[in-house]
């Protein structure tokens, strides 16, 4: 698996600081999350409304960082690899609700899984989990390139940070 374990911003401020919604639990963070200059600028990787379909359909509850009425838009991508939004965790879910952690991801591993059906060749997938490690907020961005079967080991990647 190629997974890089990185520090990442304090998600919950950064949305103070781009007047949005904070996460409690799971949500899925835009492209430039960390660097857009304002929330005009947020853009969605384009497989996000497809993530949040299925969520919903696995009954998997989402934070959207967007307030009731906005939308970000989403950029579409022309390639043969898969981008999927970054997917927040919030400490407070982590320590009481592992295990739906593990089903939104495997929801998501299943997408990949569907979406390379059919297609020869190399399938490359880029995904980024940011996990709140503890109730102070600090973070952990893992980057993960690689295959789809890889993304199966993402659980035990994020089990292993809550437990630094």
């Amino acid at each position: 698996m190629k997974a890089q374990v990185l520090d990442y911003i304090d998600v919950k401020e950064r949305c103070v600081e781009l007047g949005c919604n904070i996460p409690t639990g799971l949500a899925l963070l835009p492209i430039n999350f960390d660097t857009a200059s304002s929330k005009d600028e947020l853009v969605h990787e384009d497989t996000a409304s497809t993530i949040r379909k299925l969520w919903r359909e696995g009954g998997i509850n989402e934070t959207k960082i967007e307030k009731e009425g906005e939308k970000i838009p989403y950029e579409q991508r022309k390639s043969l690899e898969l981008a999927i939004p970054a997917v927040f965790v919030s400490w407070s879910l982590l320590s009481q609700d592992p295990n739906l952690v593990s089903i939104a991801l495997n929801i998501i591993s299943n997408y990949a899984t569907d979406f390379f059906k059919g297609i020869a060749g190399e399938k490359k997938v880029k995904f980024d989990v940011v996990v709140e490690q503890n109730e102070n907020h600090k973070s952990k961005l893992i980057h993960y390139e690689g295959d789809v079967e890889g993304l199966s080991k993402l659980p035990q990647v994020i089990k292993e940070l809550k437990e630094l």
